[in-house]
């Protein structure tokens, strides 16, 4: 697939945005074919220096972590707290089709960000804000990483055993809700920006935290119950958790009777009148579950699975990360991972035509494209070289 062929060629995007949210929402983008131009502060991203583990030397700020959700992405670094790099921000903004920025709203102001003055200035502009908390703007501006936001949400007092602490999710899966919000909404912008429309996106951490409790949130709106900590298990459908088979773990996700009786008769477990439905599974969890775990217990992980699929019953094994991967390498035939500049890296999960979109460009060292990406904006050489002495950009 030729970068031609992909759907945002020749879209640009200003990336003013830094660690997980924003920068999730732009790679996405990037993927996608858009060129993204990745304007980081003299320092660079802060995740540059999140590690170990990096990718070759730690002084070339190539941290896995950054890597991980910056790829097909050119970099400059601006220093916005000056007014010479506030004015290359506005070359720049006038060159690109939509600007993604996650600052608070006190910083956004002082680094020529906020939605005011953008708007004002580059009204064909699209801009996408990732906030931490709902009405950014207020006298108190709490900052908010992904951690922050699954406390405040509600996601932590519901993740976890019953019997032990709020837990976070093992990933930012905030910021990744988010990003993917804040990119679905950019794009929405820019297809309305073609029928007259501007609208200034925005997403918040801890909002986007709040709705994605789903049938959680449901559950508390209709019942006035407080949700709390299942552990691996569901509220709503039971069997639908882990069991410990004898050589590791395996989950059973059975979402109706059918499959229930066929789980049944593949652990050899004859029927019974207090699990016949949902409600009277949900009304005798502990002893249905009781039941299950010793019979599960008997047989080894991988084999269990295999029987419970072939008998239509969804389940599948505990993998550990290296596990997962390895899956994936089997499912497309090796080659999953995709390599650049020494670093290997997942694609992404979109699929074109059957094909994963191509990594056109490896995560970028710090200010590695400045050059380049004023030319694109239209600066002269002679400006660009003054910007680089004076250390206005990198």
């Amino acid at each position: 697939m030729s970068p031609s062929d992909l759907p945002l060629h020749g879209i640009r995007i200003l990336d003013c945005s830094r660690v997980y949210a924003g920068p999730f929402a732009t790679m996405l983008l990037a993927d996608l074919g858009a060129d993204v131009w990745k304007l980081e502060p003299p320092e660079g991203d802060e995740t540059r220096r999140w590690g170990p583990p990096f990718w070759g030397d730690p002084a070339d700020g190539l941290s896995a972590y950054f890597a991980a959700v910056n790829r097909n992405k050119r970099s400059l670094a601006v220093d916005l707290r000056t007014v010479a790099g506030r004015d290359v921000l506005d070359a720049l903004a006038e060159a690109a089709d939509a600007l993604v920025h996650n600052y608070r709203p006190s910083t956004a102001a002082r680094l020529g960000l906020d939605g005011e003055r953008l708007a004002t200035r580059h009204p064909r502009l699209m801009v996408a804000h990732v906030g931490g908390f709902p009405g950014d703007g207020d006298a108190v501006e709490p900052p908010a990483y992904d951690l922050v936001a699954q406390a405040a949400s509600g996601l932590m007092a519901v993740t976890g055993e019953p019997d032990g602490p709020p837990m976070k999710v093992g990933v930012a899966l905030l910021d990744m809700a988010a990003g993917l919000q804040a990119a679905t909404g950019l794009l929405a912008a820019l297809l309305g920006r073609e029928r007259g429309a501007a609208p200034h996106v925005g997403v918040s951490l801890v909002e986007s935290g709040v709705i994605g409790l789903t049938n959680v949130l449901a559950n508390l709106l209709a019942s006035g119950e407080e949700p709390r900590r299942w552990g691996n298990a569901h509220p709503d459908i039971v069997p639908y958790q882990s069991f410990a088979a004898r050589d590791g773990h395996v989950v059973v996700a059975v979402g109706n009777d059918r499959q229930f009786a066929r789980l049944l008769a593949e652990l050899g477990l004859a029927p019974d009148v207090r699990f016949v439905t949902n409600p009277l599974r949900l009304a005798n969890r502990d002893a249905l579950v009781a039941l299950l775990a010793e019979r599960i217990r008997e047989r080894g992980r991988d084999e269990l699975v295999a029987a419970l699929v072939a008998a239509d019953v969804p389940a599948g094994p505990v993998n550990r990360v290296s596990e997962a991967l390895g899956s994936m390498e089997r499912a497309h035939g090796g080659g999953w991972l995709q390599e650049a500049a020494g670093m290997r890296l997942a694609p992404d999960p979109i699929l074109l035509d059957g094909e994963h979109l191509p990594l056109r460009l490896p995560p970028p060292r710090l200010g590695e494209h400045a050059v380049e990406i004023l030319r694109a904006a239209g600066l002269p050489d002679g400006e660009i070289a003054r910007l680089r002495a004076e250390g206005v950009v990198a």
